[in-house]
C-alpha cells in the first residue's frame, strides 16, 4: 500500500464497483491479464494479473446490455481459447471487428473488447519506445459471421480465433408477458410512465436476457459460434 494514501483516512470520495449501488447486476466470471507495462510500472508484481470484472465494464459502458455482455462473453471465449495454458498478454492481441464503428452497438461493444484486451485504435497508448503499446491493435473491417463478429490474433503465436454473437439466438430474446418484446416497455420508461410493476418486469427479463448471455457456451442453439481462420 502506497504511504501516500491512506483510503482508511483519505477524504476523497472513492467511486468504483465497491461504492456503486448496483440495483441489477448479472454474474460473470472476471477475466484475468497480464499487462506488461502494469508490470514494468511496478502497478503489479511481475507475472501477476490485472482482473477485470463485468461491474467494471458496466462502470465504463455506463449500462448492461445483451450487447456489453456479448462482447464480454465473446473475448472471454476467445482469449480462453488463444490462451489455454497462459495468461493473455495485453499489447500481443490484435482485434478486427466486423462492421463499421457507427453500425448500430457496434461502437459500445468494440469498446469493451479494448477494455478488457488493451488493444485500441490509432488514438491508443504507444508504449514505451514501443513497448506496451495498443495503438492499432483494434481495427474494424468487412468479417463473415452470424450475427456480431470479432476476429482475435495472438501476435506471438499467430494464432487466431473469430468469435461470432447473435443475440437473437433461441433461449436470448425472451418474448415478454403479452407475447411481445421485453424492449417494447423501453419507450415507457423512458417516458417516466410504466408503472412499478412494468419496471419490475422490464428489470427481471432484460438482465435474466443479459445473464444467459454470459452464461452461454459454444454450441447449438448457442449465440456464439467459434471459429479457427486458416493462418
Amino acid at each position: 500500500m502506497s504511504d501516500l494514501v491512506d483510503p482508511d483516512t483519505d477524504p476523497t470520495p472513492r467511486r468504483g464497483t465497491e461504492r456503486t449501488n448496483f440495483q441489477h447486476l448479472a454474474d460473470a466470471d472476471p477475466i484475468a491479464v497480464r499487462d506488461p507495462l502494469a508490470e514494468v510500472l511496478g502497478v503489479v508484481p511481475e507475472g501477476d494479473p490485472l482482473v477485470v470484472g463485468f461491474p467494471e465494464v458496466v462502470l465504463a459502458a455506463g449500462h448492461a446490455c445483451p450487447a456489453v455482455a456479448g462482447a464480454y462473453r465473446a473475448t472471454q471465449l476467445a482469449l480462453d481459447d488463444l490462451y489455454p495454458d497462459d495468461l493473455p498478454v495485453r499489447s500481443d492481441v490484435a482485434v478486427e471487428v466486423g462492421g463499421e464503428p457507427d453500425d448500430h452497438g457496434l461502437g459500445p461493444m468494440a469498446n469493451v473488447v479494448s477494455h478488457v484486451t488493451g488493444a485500441d485504435r490509432e488514438t491508443g497508448f504507444t508504449g514505451f519506445g514501443g513497448y506496451g503499446g495498443r495503438e492499432n491493435l483494434l481495427s474494424f473491417t468487412d468479417l463473415d459471421g452470424p450475427g456480431r463478429t470479432f476476429a482475435f490474433h495472438r501476435l506471438d503465436t499467430d494464432d487466431s480465433v473469430r468469435v461470432s454473437f447473435a443475440p437473437g439466438a433461441v433461449g436470448m430474446s425472451p418474448p415478454g408477458a403479452d407475447g411481445g418484446s421485453v424492449t417494447d416497455l423501453i419507450p415507457k420508461l423512458v417516458a417516466g410512465e410504466a408503472s412499478a410493476a412494468e419496471r419490475q418486469r422490464f428489470y427481471d427479463q432484460w438482465h435474466n436476457r443479459v445473464q444467459r448471455v454470459l452464461r452461454a457456451s459454444p454450441g447449438e442453439d448457442s449465440p456464439f459460434t467459434l471459429q479457427h481462420p486458416q493462418n
